[in-house]
C-alpha cells in the first residue's frame, strides 16, 4: 500500500512539475517579445536607424530633421499601423507613443508626405538590399528550404487602384464599363518553404511610355531576377513561379544567373503539354508513388522536351493526387530545367509557392496594409520601408525567439505586444545615433 501511495506522489510530482514547465515556457517566449530588443537586433545587426539617418534630404525648408520624419514611418510600419492619419492626426492616445520614438518636434502628416515625396526610392532600396547581404552573409539559409534547396517563389501583386487619384508612376487600365483605373504593381521574390520568409527584393512596373503598353509582369521578372543576381550572386538555388513564366526569355534568364526554374504547366494548348501527354499516357515515365498529406500521389516525370528559341531540354513532371478518403482526384503539372531535383522535391517546391500568396502577399496586405494607399507620391519608398520592416520582423521572430514556430503565439498579438511597449517605454536611446 505504500508502495502504490509512492508512486502516485511521483506520478502527481511528474506530471504537475511538466505542465508547470509548459505553462512557463510558454510565458517565457512572449515575455522575449519586447520592442525594445527587436529594435536593438535593427540597429546592431542591420544598422537600419544608421542607413536611414544617410537618406538625401531633398526638401527646401528643413525645420524638423529628416530623420524625425523617416525613421517614425519605418517603426509605425514595423508595427503595422494602418495609416498614417491613425499616428499623426490622432488624439492623445498615441501622443506617448510620438514622444517615446521622436525627439523634438512631433510632424504633422503633412511634413511626413512631403518627405517621403522627396525620398529617393533607389537609395532606399539601398537599405533593403543591404538587409538581404547581411542575411545572406550570416548564412541564414544556409540548409536551404525545401529538400536542401534554397527556393525562391516569384510573382507580381497589385498595391491599390483608384478611379479618382493618380500619379506619373501609375499604370492604367479600363473597366469593362470603359472607366479608367489607375494601379501600381510590383514584381516581388520571396523565399518559400521553411522559415523565415524573406522576401529579397522587388521590381516596381513602369507605365506606358508613349504608344507602348505598360510593362508586364514578365519584363518586371527578368529585371528582377538579373538585379537580384548582380546584387547578391548566387541567391537562390531554384525559382518557382505561375505558368505565366514559362517564357523562353524568362527561363534564359534564369540559366544565365546558374539557377534552376520550376514553372507550373496549365495551358493544355501547348505544344509541350500536348507532347508530354501522349508520352504518359502511353506508360512512359511511371515513378513510384508516395504519399503526402493523406493523399497518394502517382507520378509521371520525362526529360528532354523542347521550347522554340531555348537551347537548353526542359523536364516535364505529371502528378495525380487522390485523397484516400473522400476519392478527389487532382492533377499537377509543371515544367523544370533541373535534371537532378527528386519528383518528391518538385512536388513540394510546387505545392510551397503558395508561400508567396499566405506568408508574404496576405501578411503585407492584411497586417502590413500594403493596398492602402498611404501616400501616392512615394509608393515605392513606402512598400520598399514596409518590406525591410517585413525581413526584420520575420528574422527577429524566428531566429532570435526560440520555439516562436512552435509557440501559439498570433502575429497580432505580437504587434499588440509591441505597441503596448512603445507606449510604456522610452525608446528614443535606441534609435537616435550619436548627432541624430
Amino acid at each position: 500500500m505504500e508502495c502504490i501511495n509512492t508512486q502516485k506522489w511521483h506520478l502527481f510530482r511528474y506530471n504537475y512539475s511538466t505542465t508547470k514547465k509548459t505553462k512557463k515556457e510558454g510565458a517565457i517566449n512572449e515575455k522575449k517579445l519586447e520592442l525594445k530588443k527587436l529594435l536593438i537586433y535593427a540597429k546592431s545587426v542591420y544598422h537600419i536607424p544608421q542607413k536611414i539617418k544617410e537618406l538625401t534630404d531633398k526638401r527646401a525648408r528643413k525645420t524638423i530633421p529628416f530623420f524625425n520624419l523617416i525613421m517614425p514611418v519605418f517603426l509605425f510600419l514595423l508595427l503595422q499601423y494602418e495609416s498614417f492619419h491613425t499616428v499623426f492626426s490622432s488624439p492623445e492616445s498615441m501622443r506617448k507613443r510620438l514622444k517615446h520614438c521622436i525627439r523634438g518636434r512631433i510632424p504633422k502628416v503633412d511634413a511626413i508626405r512631403d518627405a517621403l515625396g522627396l525620398t529617393d526610392p533607389e537609395e532606399t532600396e539601398g537599405i533593403l538590399t543591404a538587409t538581404v547581404s547581411r542575411i545572406q552573409k550570416n548564412a541564414v539559409l544556409r540548409g536551404g528550404t525545401i529538400g536542401g534547396y534554397v527556393t525562391a517563389a516569384i510573382d507580381g501583386v497589385e498595391l491599390f487602384c483608384s478611379r479618382k487619384k493618380k500619379c506619373g508612376k501609375c499604370l492604367t487600365r479600363k473597366t469593362a464599363s470603359g472607366e479608367m483605373e489607375y494601379f501600381h504593381k510590383s514584381i516581388v521574390c520571396t523565399t518559400v518553404g521553411s522559415n523565415p520568409h524573406l522576401i529579397l527584393g522587388q521590381d516596381m512596373l513602369d507605365p506606358r511610355d508613349g504608344a507602348e503598353k505598360d510593362e508586364g509582369e514578365l519584363t518586371g521578372g527578368k529585371r528582377l531576377i538579373e538585379t537580384l543576381y548582380s546584387q547578391h550572386g548566387h541567391f537562390a538555388d531554384v525559382i518557382v513561379a505561375d505558368g505565366l513564366y514559362l517564357n523562353v526569355p524568362f527561363l534564359r534568364v534564369v540559366l544565365k544567373c546558374h539557377m534552376e526554374a520550376v514553372i507550373r504547366l496549365k495551358d493544355e494548348r501547348r505544344l509541350i503539354f500536348q507532347d508530354a501527354e501522349k508520352l504518359f499516357g502511353s506508360g512512359e515515365g511511371k515513378k513510384e508513388p508516395f504519399y503526402r498529406e493523406g493523399k497518394k500521389i502517382d507520378c509521371w516525370d520525362l526529360d528532354g522536351f523542347e521550347l522554340e528559341g531555348l537551347q537548353e531540354k526542359l523536364r516535364v513532371v505529371r502528378y495525380r493526387e487522390k485523397n484516400e478518403k473522400t476519392g478527389e482526384e487532382k492533377w499537377v503539372w509543371l515544367v523544370t530545367t533541373s535534371k537532378e531535383i527528386d519528383y518528391k522535391i518538385l512536388w513540394k517546391m510546387m505545392h510551397k509557392r503558395w508561400d508567396i500568396e499566405e506568408n508574404a502577399f496576405h501578411q503585407l496586405k492584411t497586417y502590413y496594409h500594403a493596398d492602402h494607399c498611404y501616400c501616392h507620391e512615394a509608393v515605392e519608398v513606402i512598400f520598399l520601408l514596409m518590406l525591410i520592416a517585413f525581413n526584420i520582423r520575420e528574422m527577429y521572430l524566428y531566429r532570435r525567439i526560440h520555439g516562436f514556430e512552435r509557440s501559439k503565439i498570433t502575429r497580432k498579438s505580437v504587434t499588440r505586444i509591441f505597441r503596448d511597449d512603445l507606449q510604456a517605454e522610452n525608446l528614443c536611446w535606441i534609435l537616435y545615433i550619436e548627432g541624430g
